[in-house]
């Protein structure tokens, strides 16, 4: 081997082992054939497993057992004994060591334990609104690092790699997605609805019954007087209609028919066709149209 391929072969074989990292997801096939494989095991010797999952490397292999499917592993939250530990570790040994940390946390790795003090119980976190430069510097960084959030993180002082992240995620990178694309952003916060109801209190109901008699009695009412008649004694039941009245024979005879006065004589009531056979029709003259008219209320 020249010195050139000598110079060259460390590259490759790190390009090589590049290619493999890239294939992180793992499938539930996976993860239960190495929860099988891992069995009852106190001490898994992780490069004798790489054989058996394609594109994984030994380190792929033995986070995702600590990290993921340990059943000793803790996720849930932290308790106060947990977070004093972590505090008075790093007074005394400062924050590199982090696995030798998490030996003394039972079901905690080290990852956790950097993790919960970086992002939660450091006081020399930044926890204030993030400004137009530091928005900046971090636009710059993830163009040179991507998502190296801890690198990044360190040229932001005060800043926790989760605050960089979230950063990014939740507000610069749509930002400049928007700039790009030239499609206006939206507005943050809820859209508003001035006229919308906060409350079932405040929807408008309809007017209860009593309320609805109550405004047509309140509306004024003008009678109506028959033209062409004086001053007559007008009966209230007047407007009322006989419900026979579309039925009867007579409706013809009676459409001159005017409203009794007191001070209407016999030839006034003459003038307007007033005949005794027209109000007290006899028993043999009618006899048969009633009939017809009653029979059928009586059927069932």
């Amino acid at each position: 081997m020249t010195d050139k391929a000598a110079a060259l072969a460390p590259t490759r074989a790190r390009h090589k082992v590049s290619n493999q990292s890239k294939n992180t997801k793992w499938t539930h096939e996976e993860d239960e054939y190495l929860i099988q494989l891992v069995g009852n095991s106190t001490a898994p010797v992780w490069s004798e497993y790489a054989p058996y999952f394609q594109n994984k490397t030994t380190q792929q292999i033995a986070e995702r057992w600590e990290k993921v499917l340990d059943p000793h592993l803790i996720k849930g939250s932290w308790t106060r004994e947990e977070d004093e530990m972590i505090i008075n570790f790093v007074a005394q040994h400062g924050t590199k060591n982090w696995t030798k940390l998490a030996a003394s946390l039972p079901g905690r790795i080290g990852k956790q334990c950097r993790e919960r003090w970086r992002n939660h119980l450091d006081p020399d976190v930044n926890r204030q609104p993030w400004t137009p430069e530091e928005d900046q510097i971090l636009i710059d960084m993830h163009e040179q690092y991507g998502n190296q959030w801890v690198k990044i993180a360190e040229m932001l002082q005060g800043r926790s790699d989760n605050s960089v992240k979230n950063r990014w995620n939740s507000t610069l990178k749509k930002r400049l997605e928007y700039q790009k694309t030239g499609i206006p952003r939206p507005r943050r916060g809820r859209p508003s609805h001035k006229n919308v109801p906060k409350s079932a209190d405040d929807v408008p109901r309809p007017p209860k019954f009593e309320e609805i008699i109550g405004e047509i009695k309140e509306v004024p009412q003008t009678p109506q007087t028959p033209q062409g008649i004086g001053s007559l004694v007008l009966s209230p039941f007047t407007s009322l209609k006989s419900p026979f009245g579309l039925m009867s024979p007579m409706m013809k005879e009676m459409a001159g028919f005017s409203a009794w006065s007191p001070t209407r004589d016999t030839k006034d009531f003459e003038s307007l066709g007033y005949s005794p056979n027209l109000f007290s029709p006899s028993l043999q003259e009618n006899r048969a149209e009633m009939l017809n008219l009653l029979s059928p209320m009586f059927k069932k």
